[in-house]
């Protein structure tokens, strides 16, 4: 506790010192949500908070000092307790407002040196602002040429001051630069980075993305990535490398009311996952693409608009040559909404997939009907889902049929309750509806939510 009013000290006296304030920027969502069902009873908060404190010493150009902090009301440290049979139980040690450094940083017109006590990313597989591991890291910006610098420390706390030992090359450390490209309207960038672990473990890392292109050519993207692992060392067996090919377009026809996209991809990459092994580790959600992919995709898209009716249709013909015998794959969408007014809609939705065109593969077909009716002059709306999970390879007896209703009444924009009736299976992670229980196999809940955004 002394250690962190210590700190608000020094960060108010430095305040005092420049005769600058402070830029509180809070927002996010708070609230609580009461809810009941069939066995249990919960009142729980709703905060999803972002709190800094951005402080700019120096605001008379041409150059700026700025400082970013992160206060915690409350943070929590434990230690772990093992039990007799080696099992663990973190217990808390102690309890006190915390304070944090998120960045330092010094700019002038023509460029800009920050700090991060944690890695700062450079491109997805270069130095990934996310999955790669760095306990600092200094970026140096040429902000009039678009090149960027990055250098990352992966281990703290390895110097030792004034000691005597051999000269050799430090070791645990990312360098990476980059160029932002802006040509003719054709955006994207080209990076590179090396990362040295230790004499033995190396990787070396090439990307070129391109983000954005003139609207009159359509859309166009593409990410070409080449790595490295111990490249050059003849000495170990783990030298090898990876890449990554990643293209797609697409480009709309526009003959009101109907607009007709034919949209073509390739994706073709090989063992990403063992050069960046560290990042796949902390990617658990899957954000980034690693695994092993050799496809090529094509497809047109269809949409008619006419007031209030929509008709869509959307499909992808794919295929996949991983395998010495390619696979053939096809997934098509077509739906229909009807705009019944500003707050009201109906449609059907029917998603197809064929798994293997031509070895009988598994087939799904999935229909999801649903409407939201917002009943007029009144603060009520009514809404409804029916979702049918039909697989060709599934024989089993279980029932496929899913749905669930809702009537919510709006007390006012931040406060609401209403209550749920479904025999639906939800996936959180997705946010989604993913199968169904049996049709007698109801669950309910009523809910009373107040939140606000901040």
């Amino acid at each position: 506790m002394k250690k962190v009013l210590l700190s608000l000290l020094v960060v108010f006296a430095s305040l005092a010192l420049f005769a600058v304030e402070p830029v509180f920027d809070v927002s996010g969502t708070a609230g609580f949500e009461f809810k009941i069902d069939e066995s249990a009873l919960d009142i729980e908060q709703v905060l999803d908070p972002d709190l800094s404190i951005d402080v700019s010493f120096t605001t008379t150009l041409p150059a700026t000092l700025t400082a970013g902090f992160t206060f915690s009301p409350v943070t929590t440290e434990s230690t772990p307790v093992y039990d007799t049979e080696g099992a663990t139980t973190d217990v808390i040690t102690s309890v006190e407002p915390g304070l944090s450094l998120d960045f330092v940083q010094y700019e002038e017109e023509a460029w800009l040196l920050r700090f991060e006590p944690n890695v700062i990313g450079l491109s997805t597989y270069t130095i990934n602002g996310d999955f790669t591991d760095a306990e600092g890291a200094l970026k140096l910006g040429l902000t009039d040429y678009g090149v960027n610098l990055v250098l990352a420390d992966r281990v703290a706390g390895e110097v030792t001051e004034h000691a005597t030992e051999d000269i050799a090359l430090a070791e645990g450390w990312i360098f990476g630069a980059s160029y932002d490209l802006d040509v003719s309207g054709v955006k994207g960038l080209v990076a590179g980075a090396y990362k040295f672990e230790d004499a033995t473990n190396n990787r070396v890392t090439i990307e070129g993305e391109v983000t954005e292109v003139p609207e009159a050519w359509g859309k166009l993207s593409a990410d070409l990535v080449f790595g490295f692992l111990n490249y050059g060392d003849d000495t170990t067996d783990d030298s090898t490398s990876a890449y990554r090919v990643d293209l797609a377009y697409e480009y709309p026809y526009e003959m009101e009311p109907i607009t007709v996209t034919p949209h073509v991809g390739l994706t073709w990459q090989d063992n990403l996952e063992l050069v960046y092994e560290e990042e796949v580790a902390n990617d658990e959600d899957g954000d980034v693409s690693w695994a092993d992919t050799q496809e090529v995709t094509a497809g047109v898209d269809l949409s008619y608009l006419a007031t209030p009716i929509t008709v869509e249709l959307t499909d992808t013909f794919t295929i996949d040559m991983l395998e010495e015998d390619p696979v053939y794959l096809l997934d098509l969408t077509p739906s229909v909404e009807y705009a019944i007014s500003d707050k009201s809609s109906a449609g059907v939705e029917v998603p197809v997939s064929f798994l293997d065109l031509t070895n009988e593969g598994t087939i799904t077909v999935e229909p999801h009907g649903y409407v939201e009716y917002a009943v007029p002059d009144t603060k009520v709306t009514l809404a409804g889902d029916v979702y049918y999970f039909y697989d060709n390879k599934d024989e089993s007896e279980d029932n496929k049929l899913a749905y669930m209703g809702e009537v919510t009444y709006n007390f006012s924009e931040n406060v609401s309750a209403g209550a749920h009736l479904g025999n639906e299976v939800w996936d959180d992670d997705e946010e989604e509806v993913i199968g169904a229980n049996e049709l007698a196999d109801l669950h309910w809940y009523l809910y009373l939510k107040a939140e606000f955004e901040f």
